[in-house]
């Protein structure tokens, strides 16, 4: 038996090795993640006006172009319940955080990233924020969650091709393009159809965590600014009535019922034409240049 374990722990031991070796490699790529994790930890304290979200703030927000200090920690499919947790995690460093901005899509209160479909990004606040966000193991481990081919081909990629991943600009913002053809109409009736929920199981914890950032803002003395991003009108007409309606019902209470909200709805906004989006739900570089431009607005208002 004993002569079983030794050949069995030496036929594993270079496999271990090689498994250790290369999620050492993968964590050492610099990633979106860590990249934001890293300018918060250096410059938190600086950051007066704090975007977070999906990727309907990450794509369409550019801090370069407000007055401010501000920074976009937000990222794609981010949910409600991380961006809790980055403010969370940066407790006693926001001295001179004075806005937070949030936005609230069609579905973000009834979405939740470790329930949907992009569950696998979990993984990245685990190792790349420091966060306990999972029991399962394999969100601790870049080689136990993604597939062994994707993994050779981000060390190839960067080791050996010099590919940069970052796609994050210095402040976070994640601005793109307008693509050489883009469909619209099927693109708005695709992704409404993706953000349209089964069901509302998660709507009541989703609202318990925007009251959680209300709170937490007013114990900083912080504005919240809530807002639903613009869309193009292929998506909003293929929305579901039901979820929207109590999207909208829902911030707007939250609004009249908090001194530090401001719940601001762009979503039909006359503001935007066809040439500002990448797809039917994004903003593309020229868009974000007009929202991020509102959103100078609003702090210009609550000064």
């Amino acid at each position: 038996m004993y002569r079983f374990f030794r050949n069995l722990f030496l036929f594993a031991l270079p496999l271990i090795l090689l498994g250790v070796s290369m999620e050492v490699l993968i964590r050492n790529i610099p990633n979106d993640y860590s990249y934001k994790r890293n300018y918060l930890d250096q410059y938190a304290d600086e950051v007066e006006v704090l975007f977070l979200g999906s990727s309907h703030a990450y794509r369409d927000i550019n801090p370069a172009l407000i007055q401010e200090n501000g920074f976009n920690a937000a990222y794609v499919s981010q949910s409600l319940y991380f961006d809790y947790r980055i403010l969370q995690k940066y407790e006693g460093h926001w001295s001179h955080l004075r806005y937070i901005f949030v936005p609230i899509s069609y579905f973000s209160l009834f979405y939740e990233l470790k329930d949907g479909p992009e569950a696998w990004r979990v993984k990245n606040y685990s190792i790349y924020y420091s966060m306990a966000t999972s029991p399962h193991i394999s969100d601790y481990s870049e080689m136990l969650s993604n597939r062994l081919d994707i993994n050779v081909q981000r060390i190839y990629s960067y080791y050996f091709s010099g590919e940069d991943p970052l796609t994050t600009s210095d402040l976070g913002w994640g601005g793109r393009a307008l693509p050489d053809t883009v469909d619209l109409a099927e693109k708005g009736k695709i992704a409404a159809q993706r953000h349209t929920a089964a069901s509302a199981a998660l709507f009541d914890g989703n609202v318990a965590i925007l009251k959680s950032m209300i709170s937490f803002a007013d114990a900083h003395n912080v504005q919240v600014v809530f807002y639903t991003p613009p869309a193009y009108g292929t998506y909003v007409e293929n929305l579901d009535e039901a979820q929207l309606t109590r999207m909208l019902s829902t911030m707007t209470a939250l609004d009249e019922a908090h001194s530090n909200v401001t719940y601001v709805d762009y979503l039909t906004s006359s503001l935007f034409d066809e040439e500002d989006f990448y797809d039917a739900d994004h903003l593309n570089e020229e868009g974000a240049l007009k929202f991020t431009l509102e959103m100078e607005k609003l702090i210009d208002i609550k000064k």
